[in-house]
Formats: C-alpha cells, structure tokens, sequence
C-alpha cells in the first residue's frame, strides 16, 4: 500500500533543547537530527506573487507537520538562471542537501554545477534536466499515460493529435513520438484565431460534407416518395452529411486557444457527441463552464477533492487563494520529511527513488531519475461541473 505523505500528519514526541544546557555530544545529536530544506523561488519581481504563494504552501505544509526541527531556508531566484544559481551556491555554503525549486525550466541552467545538492524543480518540463534535479509538476508523459488508458477503456481507435505549430513545440513533438499512444494523424494549427475555423474545416472536411448535403437535397427535392420526404424533413435539420473518419481528438493547447479550436470544431458539425475530446491537464479552468464547446472535454490532472481540501485550508489561514499548482509545493516538502523521518532522522536523496512509490495531496507518483511519474485522473466537463470518469 502507498504511503501517505504529509496530510496524514504522524505524530510524534515534541522535544526542545536547552542550548545554554546541553553538552557538545547532544548538540552534534541535535544538529544531525535537524532537517535543513532549501526553498529557492521568485520572491521578488514579476513572478513574486506565484513565488510567495508557493513559498506559504511550504509553510503550510511545515504547519501541519509540527516538527521544530525542520528548517526551511527561502531564497529568492528572480525567476532567472544567474540568480537561481547564485542561491543555490548559498545552500551549499550552508551544506544544505535538499532544496524546493525552482519553479520554472530557465531556472535550472546552471544548477548541475552544484553536485552536492538535490533539487526538486515544479517544472513540468522533461527534456534536458540537470542530472542532480526532478522535474516534479505535471508532466506531458504522466498526462498522456493516463489518456492511454483511458482510451484503451472507452475504445476509440482513430485519434487525432492537433497543437498550435509555435508553442508547446517539444511537448507537441514528445507526444506524437511516444510508443504509450498511437495517433492515427497529428495536425499543427495556426495560432491566429482567425486562422483557426479555416483548418479546423479542413481537418473535418466540412466543406465536402456540407456539399455532400446540399447535394442530397436537391435529389430528394425531386421525389414524391413518402420516405424521400421524410428524409427531406430531417436534413433540413442539418449542417453537413456524412461522419467524419476519427473518433476521437486530443488537442495539446490552453486558455482561449483551446476553446477557439474546440468551437471551430462545433462549427464544422463535429459534435461531442460523436467525437471525445480531450485535452491536457487545465488545473480545473471553471471558465470552461460558460463554452458549449467545451462540454464533454476530457483531461487528466490531479486529485480534484485534495485540491479543493488544499485551497481551502490556504484559504482560511492566509486570506487569500492559492496558486492551484502550488499543491505540488506542499508535496515535495511532505516527500521529504518522510523520506526523512524513516531513514531515523537522516536524509537521503536516494529515498526519494523508492519503487514502492509515495501519496501526495495531488496524488500517488513515483520517481525515476529526473522524471516524476504521478498517477492522473481523467476527469470531464459535464453541466457546470468536473466529473471524475476514471
């Protein structure tokens, strides 16, 4: 059985040290039986306000394990490479082991030159991670594991792959080469909405089906038949004729981009019904709740209940909403500590590779190498709401 991270809290016996007391064999005690965590984050200039809210979810975390002998040690990485290495050099100064962060992919440049420390990064990038870091945030090849077996369970067939053809470039490439899902064609759509509906069309061959329609119309304008007028009646109803030749779609995209592809396909009279949309893990975007395109939507993510749990208990002890992705903070915070605590007091970075895996808020994951493999559910959007479906 997976182990539980940190909201399950242990309890253990609290103890303080006088230190005008104790003799110089319980003080070197003391100090090994002190966990000293590096937390390296944007806590100034343009990312300071996600950097802050990570940096209150580690406090959290450290609130719910109650143990005075865990330190943390905040240092700021600007959001950049030369900063992020810089700090990362003060914790080795301190001989610091183990640090949380830093949060973005352009932070980590630098960061192999500093062997003798772990850091467990929340970006969700893969390719090319220094050798001494973890990539822990929510990676394309955990979300397209979950996909697979979801789609394995429903059995589609032909899938379509489409991303825009600037952004998201290495993950659009990473999926379409994984051996963990077979598309039956992959796409590359403009990023100009105006661009969008026109590809969208042809991708669906809406323009042939919509003719294919009209054409049928004409002859059955012709007939007297009963059944020829019957007919009549219900194409009247429709936009196009004819199914399209996949069943299924997944779109590696965000924000307004996505619901612009989403809507041009509603506009080519691709209905959901008859088609399964997915997508990558949204962090549960509510607005998606207002867009008829975006009904049925299908993506993986995390533990939806625990999220909730999480931003409320962030919620009433800091007054103000969290950053969704700062949960994966919390985690890493819980990871080590356990890692700590049942190794007697003493960290090793090797812990954090146990095969037997770990439990987190988020969910249950594993680590192997520099990629962290987490467990994701698929969840969809269903009547103003996100429903669990696997």
């Amino acid at each position: 059985m997976k182990k539980l991270l940190i909201f399950l809290i242990l309890t253990y016996l609290s103890f303080t040290i006088n230190s005008s007391a104790t003799t110089e064999v319980e003080k070197k005690l003391e100090n090994q039986k002190t966990l000293k965590i590096g937390v390296l984050l944007p806590l100034s200039g343009k990312f300071q306000e996600i950097g802050e809210s990570f940096l209150k979810a580690i406090q959290l975390a450290l609130y719910d394990i109650a143990n005075e002998n865990i330190i943390i040690y905040p240092q700021d990485s600007k959001g950049n490479a030369l900063d992020s290495y810089l700090s990362a050099k003060k914790f080795e100064e301190k001989g610091i082991e183990i640090v949380i962060g830093p949060i973005f992919y352009e932070s980590l440049e630098r960061l192999n030159e500093i062997d003798s420390i772990t850091f467990i990064s929340l970006t969700n990038k893969t390719k090319e991670i220094p050798k001494n870091t973890i990539a822990f945030g929510i990676n394309i090849e955990s979300q397209i594991d979950a996909l697979k077996k979801y789609l394995n369970q429903i059995k589609v067939s032909k899938t379509l792959l489409l991303s825009p053809n600037t952004e998201f470039t290495y993950q659009s490439e990473s999926v379409a080469e994984k051996d963990a899902l077979k598309f039956y064609r992959t796409y590359s759509y403009d990023i100009n909405p105006k661009k969008i509906t026109g590809e969208i069309e042809k991708i669906t061959k809406y323009r042939e089906r919509k003719k294919d329609l009209e054409r049928r119309i004409k002859i059955l304008e012709k007939s007297d038949l009963y059944k020829h007028k019957q007919e009549l009646k219900q194409l009247e109803q429709m936009h196009t004729l004819g199914k399209v030749n996949f069943d299924s779609v997944v779109v590696i995209d965000f924000g307004e981009r996505l619901k612009s592809v989403l809507t041009s396909f509603m506009f080519s009279d691709v209905s959901s019904k008859n088609v399964s949309f997915f997508t990558i893990n949204q962090w549960f975007d509510e607005t998606f709740f207002n867009e008829n395109a975006m009904q049925n939507l299908h993506f993986p993510s995390v533990d939806l209940e625990n999220l909730k749990k999480f931003n409320k208990r962030f919620l009433n002890t800091f007054k103000e909403e969290p950053n969704k992705v700062s949960i994966l903070a919390y985690d890493a915070l819980g990871l080590i500590y356990y890692c700590w605590i049942n190794n007697n007091f003493n960290f090793k970075s090797e812990q954090l590779y146990s095969k037997k895996g770990f439990k987190g808020l988020h969910g249950e994951f594993f680590i192997d190498g520099n990629l962290t493999h987490q467990k994701l559910k698929i969840y969809k959007v269903s009547e103003k709401k996100f429903i669990k479906v696997y």
